[in-house]
C-alpha cells in the first residue's frame, strides 16, 4: 500500500513537471510571438526620430518595390527593404511615381510611401512637430510654417532676416558664414535646408540665430574648401537637397579637372576660362549627362558627321517659340574632354560655315557678364535664361578666379 502511494506520488510529480514544461514552452512561444510582432511593427516605424538628415533618393520607373526598398535601406532611411516591399504590396506599387525625393529616417514607411506617390517636387511627409525648409522656396513662402512651429510672428521673422543689427551680431558669432558673401545677402540665404524640430523661441531674432547655428555646424566640413576657393557659403547650402558634401566635392573636382586646360585655351583662342568652364558645367550637368560622361561632349555640340564613332543620336530639349520641346539630334563624339573643349573654343573663334563672325561679341567681351549675355545675343543658346544661368554658375563657384 505504501509502495503504491509512493508510485502514484512519483507519477503525479512527473505529470506536474510535464505540464510545467509545456506551460513554459507555451509561454516562450507567446513571448516570442509578441516580440516578433513588436519587431515587425517597429520595422514600419521611423528608423530614428532624432535623425533629421535629408537624403535625395531617385526612383526610376523601372524600379521594383523590392529595389526601391533596398535603396532606402542602403541609404539608412528605413530599417529593412522587406518592410517597404510588404507595405507596397498591400497598398499598391503602381501608385509609386518616378522622381527624386527628399527622404529622412524620421519618416515611417507609410509617410515615405505617401511621398513617393506624389511625384517630382514632393516635400517630405512628416509627423507633427517636424518642419521642412526647402531651398527651392523664398523666405516669404516658408515664413508662416517656421514662425508657427517656433511660436513667433511671421512679420517679425521676415523682419529679422533683413535686420542689419542682427546680421552684424550673426557675423560676429559665425564669421565663416559671411566670407565671400554677396552684397545683397539676407540671413534667410544662410538657413540650411532640411528637417527641423523646433522648440518655442524667445523671439524671432533668437530663432534666426538658432537656424544659423545649425548652418554653421553643418558647414564646418566645407569651410576650408570654400575659403581656399573664395566661394560663398551659399554655394554649399544650395547643394543641401542635391547630394550635400559628396556632390560638392564631385563638382569642385570637375572644375579643377578642366580649369587648367581652359586657361591654356584662353592663351590660344582668347575665350574667358570662366565662360568655358561654366558652359561645360551647364551643358553637361556637371559631367553627369550621357553625352559628356560617355562621349566626352561637354558642350552639346551637334554634327552632321555620320562616320562610325564620330557621332551619336540622342534626345535633347530645346526652346522653340517659348516652348520647351524634345527632339532627336546627332551629337559629336570626342576622344577626350580636351578635344571637346578645344572644339568649343574653335567654334567661338571661327563661327559657323554661314557666318565666320557669329560669336564676335563673345570674343570681344572683357568680362564674364558681357560674354554670357553675348552667348544669347550671338545665338549660341535658344534659352532666354541662358546668360543668367551661366553668370550664376560663375559667381557661385567663383570661376572668375581663372580669368586672371
Amino acid at each position: 500500500m505504501e509502495f503504491e502511494k509512493r508510485r502514484r506520488s512519483s507519477s503525479d510529480k512527473k505529470k506536474r513537471s510535464i505540464w510545467k514544461r509545456l506551460l513554459g514552452l507555451v509561454l516562450l512561444i507567446l513571448i516570442g510571438a509578441a516580440v516578433a510582432l513588436y519587431l515587425n511593427h517597429r520595422g514600419y516605424e521611423a528608423k530614428n526620430p532624432n535623425d533629421t538628415t535629408v537624403t535625395m533618393v531617385t526612383i526610376k520607373s523601372s524600379d521594383s518595390a523590392k529595389e526601391i526598398g533596398q535603396q532606402l535601406e542602403k541609404k539608412g532611411i528605413i530599417r529593412g527593404a522587406n518592410y517597404f516591399a510588404n507595405y507596397t504590396k498591400k497598398y499598391g506599387a503602381k501608385s509609386l511615381v518616378a522622381g527624386t525625393y527628399p527622404l529622412s529616417p524620421v519618416q515611417d514607411i507609410s509617410q515615405i510611401y505617401q511621398e513617393l506617390t506624389e511625384g517630382a517636387g514632393a516635400e517630405p511627409v512628416l509627423s507633427d512637430g517636424y518642419t521642412f525648409i526647402s531651398n527651392n522656396k523664398t523666405a516669404d513662402q516658408t515664413a508662416s510654417t517656421i514662425a508657427d512651429a517656433a511660436g513667433v510672428s511671421k512679420s517679425a521673422l521676415l523682419s529679422a532676416y533683413s535686420d542689419s543689427a542682427l546680421q552684424a551680431k550673426a557675423k560676429m558669432l559665425y564669421p565663416q558664414l559671411f566670407l565671400n558673401a554677396k552684397s545683397n545677402l539676407t540671413l534667410y540665404d544662410l538657413v540650411y535646408p532640411g528637417i527641423y524640430k523646433f522648440k518655442k523661441a524667445k523671439s524671432a531674432d533668437d530663432l534666426v540665430l538658432t537656424l544659423l547655428k545649425h548652418t554653421n555646424q553643418t558647414l564646418k566640413p566645407y569651410y576650408a574648401q570654400l575659403q581656399q576657393n573664395k566661394m560663398p557659403a551659399s554655394t554649399a547650402i544650395l547643394l543641401a537637397e542635391n547630394g550635400g558634401k559628396t556632390e560638392f566635392d564631385r563638382r569642385l573636382a570637375f572644375i579643377k579637372k578642366i580649369a587648367s586646360y581652359s586657361q591654356d585655351l584662353q592663351s590660344q583662342y582668347g575665350i574667358l576660362p570662366s565662360i568655358s568652364i561654366a558652359q561645360a558645367i551647364h551643358e553637361s550637368n556637371w559631367d553627369d549627362s550621357a553625352l559628356s560622361s560617355k562621349y566626352n561632349n561637354y558642350y552639346g555640340v551637334k554634327t552632321d558627321d555620320t562616320t562610325a564613332g564620330k557621332s551619336v543620336v540622342l534626345q535633347t530639349q530645346e526652346v522653340v517659340n517659348g516652348q520647351t520641346v524634345t527632339k532627336n539630334a546627332r551629337f559629336a563624339v570626342y576622344d577626350s574632354y580636351k578635344d571637346s573643349m578645344k572644339a568649343h573654343a574653335k567654334t567661338l573663334v571661327n563661327g559657323n560655315s554661314w557666318n565666320a563672325n557669329q560669336f564676335a561679341d563673345v570674343l570681344a567681351a572683357k568680362n564674364y557678364q558681357d560674354a554670357a549675355q553675348a552667348l544669347s545675343t550671338d545665338g549660341y543658346a535658344t534659352d532666354p535664361n541662358y546668360p543668367k544661368l551661366i553668370i550664376q554658375i560663375i559667381q557661385n563657384w567663383n570661376l572668375s578666379q581663372y580669368d586672371k
